[in-house]
């Protein structure tokens, strides 16, 4: 895979614009590679970048940085408080701003990378709350460029679709069942968009998905969806991937059921895009 770039620019708020432009900055001064994840790299792809229509907003905005050591990750905190960021008192890697634009924000920090121990990170004082981050650092290696300024520039790296569609399923398996069903519903919309991107409808015909689907985009955007993953994942991640979720045909059926949730398909076509999916990856 390859690092792909989009422009964005005259299509995002002004506030928001102004929050990212400071946490590049402070990233940068501390050499701290990041990526934005989650919804709003969902959104900021597939909605702002190609048109996708908006199914679930969010006023979150999370970050992965790739760091060595817990001081790192404290340096950069002290320079977003400096910027006008307020960090929460309960939830230490959870920090808020109100832009100039009035509207409220809430920033989550994910850290990986050499802090991580065997994948997991455990969060200081106590280390009693345990995150895995299996998979951000294949989403950083190829996070997509996306411009959005032109003046004074602003180039973002954002975790392209088939990165967030990975970190979904390791989110969806590592989170406890009441927390884990947007992960599931993202990875259906994930689906259900990935055609909205050009080069993606080209593959669909070039590479053969769709022939092999008997022209179903849907169904052939699922197993290009699962094969673009593939590409990025790494071994471990692969394997994991296959053990923990891909081979257990139970499990498969809770993710389908969850992805499903008050969605317009049929609990049959969810079910063949997840494993369309499977077969893809």
């Amino acid at each position: 895979m390859t690092n792909t770039y989009i422009t964005i620019d005259k299509k995002f708020p002004k506030g928001l614009t102004e929050l990212y432009f400071d946490v590049n900055t402070e990233a940068q001064k501390l050499t701290i590679p990041y990526m934005i994840v989650g919804a709003m790299a969902r959104d900021l792809v597939l909605v702002h970048g190609f048109d996708a229509k908006i199914e679930r907003g969010t006023r979150d905005v999370d970050f992965g940085i790739c760091v060595e050591s817990w001081d790192q990750f404290h340096n950069l905190a002290i320079n977003l408080i400096a910027v006008g960021f307020t960090q929460d008192k309960q939830v230490s890697h959870r920090f808020h701003r109100e832009c100039s634009d009035g509207m409220p924000w809430e920033l989550d920090i994910v850290p990986f990378g050499e802090i991580a121990d065997d994948n997991n990170i455990a969060w200081p004082p106590k280390g009693d709350f345990v995150m895995n981050v299996l998979g951000f650092q294949e989403a950083l290696d190829n996070a997509w460029q996306v411009l959005v300024q032109e003046e004074p520039e602003l180039i973002l790296p954002v975790c392209g679709p088939a990165g967030v569609a990975l970190l979904k399923l390791v989110a969806w398996l590592d989170r406890e069942s009441d927390k884990r069903k947007k992960d599931a519903t993202d990875l259906l919309y994930l689906i259900s968009s990935y055609s909205k991107i050009p080069f993606v409808f080209n593959a669909l015909y070039d590479d053969g998905f769709m022939e092999a689907q008997e022209y179903d985009e849907l169904k052939a955007s699922a197993c290009k969806l699962g094969a673009d993953i593939a590409a990025i994942a790494s071994e471990q991640t692969k394997t994991f991937l296959q053990d923990e979720l891909f081979k257990k045909e139970a499990l498969m059926d809770v993710l389908s059921r969850e992805m499903k949730h008050e969605s317009k398909f049929t609990n049959e076509e969810v079910s063949s895009f997840l494993k369309l999916l499977a077969e893809g990856f």
